[in-house]
């Protein structure tokens, strides 16, 4: 951050003086907790940037460096940004002796010790600061929108310019980020993307039938799943599932989920850290379960993957797009949860935001601490998206970022690629864009195209928990070397799709020889 001149602005409140806050004086009551950085930026003056200067200016720099995060812009900028929408801000803590965290996420207890001591000094701080300048008492209750039990971060409804400044400035702070900023060039399209299934009539070459009734979808036969199955049926292995509900109407992701050859005792749950229920009219997240671990089932619907695994779904989004704060919590905390499960190896998520938040970052390397292999998608282009590239969480390095492929090998019509990605899925029919993989509809068993990278992240997802089942000793880094040293490219990577497609029944001979 650059330096600028000393943060004389706080100096000043409405009845008292308060001293400066540095490495060696006491930001409150608790002593040295909070230090104040050595290089404190001033307090943003002005009016803040409208809504049209703030979309211009962040989507700019992510059409210029293809990347997007918070901390790439100045004080103003974020402030500006918390003007607009809910007001939230997410604030990630740490004691000041402490450097990068991301390793050690999952080992904090930020309930006690010096974790719990900043985070009362955080609170104390603001609270502190805007009732020195408020006529009216400002409690806890009154900013308080979510404080995490679990991973070191509080989110506050903060908008006053001061308030952000001292936070922004000290040590402890890790990052400070309106957690729901989204622009208004894609305000229309909030909470209603990749919901709607399919309604391309089913091709007749698309898909055989095996037994016991099941159909097999044609791009299986290109990823060498048939193969694998000889040795490997997912069987040992729950996956998670983050996405954005299932359908109380299909019985193959609730009441049938042993079906037909899948009948082998597996288990199902279904929990929500967004709104009470697993089950809405999205029906993305049961199209993402049935091509990951649907039943192979005597009823004539397509068989997901690792057929025989578990599922543990956890609904955390009102579409595909993370565009408002409370997905964006709730992703976070569905990976606090799925990292919480011990049967739990593999984690597959379909959703995505063209901004990093770090909220989403810290569940990221949560979960990955915890031992999971974490495979998100990489993108699918709406018709208001040619501005994104690949996307958060995909973009993390603790992701296998996948996207989707036509059968040539080209990229697929609607999927997002570049230098993140990691694995791809064939998915794609070269001639017709429409015909993709197939998976479970909202209800029956005549299943539905489904594609875009969302599609090619469940199917990898399945295969990695085949690859697990053939070795569960295994550990995530070697499931993962599993899959990328026998993929397309393994000897010599794409710049944009990575290792390339995965070989199924490759992999699974790779780890059973581990």
């Amino acid at each position: 951050m650059k330096k600028l001149l000393p943060l004389l602005a706080l100096l000043l409140l409405t009845t008292c003086k308060r001293e400066p806050v540095g490495p060696d004086t006491p930001a409150t009551a608790d002593g040295n907790v909070l230090q104040e950085r050595t290089d404190p930026v001033p307090v943003p003056q002005g009016d803040p940037l409208t809504r049209e200067q703030l979309d211009a200016l962040v989507i700019g720099k992510l059409e210029r460096e293809n990347d997007f995060r918070w901390d790439m812009v100045d004080l103003l900028t974020l402030w500006s940004a918390v003007q607009y929408n809910d007001h939230s801000v997410s604030i990630g803590y740490k004691p000041a002796h402490l450097a990068d965290i991301d390793g050690i996420i999952h080992t904090v207890n930020v309930q006690a010790g010096e974790w719990k001591a900043v985070h009362d000094a955080l609170i104390r701080l603001v609270l502190d600061d805007l009732n020195a300048r408020s006529v009216k008492p400002v409690t806890l209750a009154d900013i308080l929108v979510e404080d995490d039990p679990v991973l070191p971060v509080i989110t506050l409804r903060l908008t006053d310019r001061e308030v952000l400044t001292r936070l922004h400035n000290l040590v402890n702070v890790r990052y400070l980020e309106p957690l729901d900023y989204w622009p208004a060039v894609a305000s229309d399209d909030r909470s209603t993307s990749g919901c709607s299934p399919s309604t391309y009539a089913l091709n007749a070459a698309d898909h055989t039938t095996i037994t016991p009734n099941a159909k097999l979808p044609w791009n299986f036969n290109n990823h060498g799943i048939p193969g694998a199955w000889t040795a490997a049926q997912g069987q040992g292995i729950t996956v998670g599932v983050i996405d954005a509900g299932l359908s109380s109407a299909q019985p193959y992701i609730g009441s049938a989920f042993n079906d037909g050859d899948s009948n082998v005792g597996r288990t199902f749950t279904a929990s929500a850290t967004l709104g009470s229920s697993a089950y809405t009219t999205c029906s993305h997240g049961t199209a993402m379960a049935g091509q990951a671990v649907g039943p192979r089932n005597n009823g004539g619907a397509s068989t997901g993957v690792a057929y025989r695994s578990n599922l543990r779904f956890v609904r955390a989004s009102e579409d595909v797009v993370l565009d408002k704060s409370s997905e964006r919590t709730a992703v976070k905390n569905a990976f606090t949860v799925l990292g919480d499960d011990p049967s739990v190896r593999v984690i597959s998520i379909s959703l995505g935001t063209p901004f990093s938040y770090s909220v989403l970052s810290d569940g990221v390397n949560y979960a990955t601490g915890k031992g999971k292999l974490i495979l998100a998608a990489g993108g699918t282009s709406f018709s208001w998206t040619s501005w994104w590239g690949v996307i958060y969480p995909a973009a993390y390095s603790n992701c296998v970022a996948v996207t989707g492929v036509k059968e040539n090998g080209g990229k697929c019509s609607s999927c997002h690629d570049g230098s993140q990605i990691d694995l791809t899925i064939c998915m794609e029919r070269n001639s017709d864009s429409n015909r993709n993989s197939l998976s479970l509809s909202p209800s029956g068993a005549t299943p539905s195209y489904i594609g875009g990278s969302s599609s090619a992240t469940a199917t990898a997802a399945g295969i990695a928990a085949l690859v697990w089942s053939a070795k569960p000793t295994a550990t995530r880094a070697q499931v993962l070397t599993c899959l990328t040293s026998t993929a397309q490219f393994a000897g010599a990577p794409s710049g944009s799709k990575g290792f390339g497609n995965i070989n199924a029944q490759a992999a699974v001979s790779a780890a059973a020889a581990l």
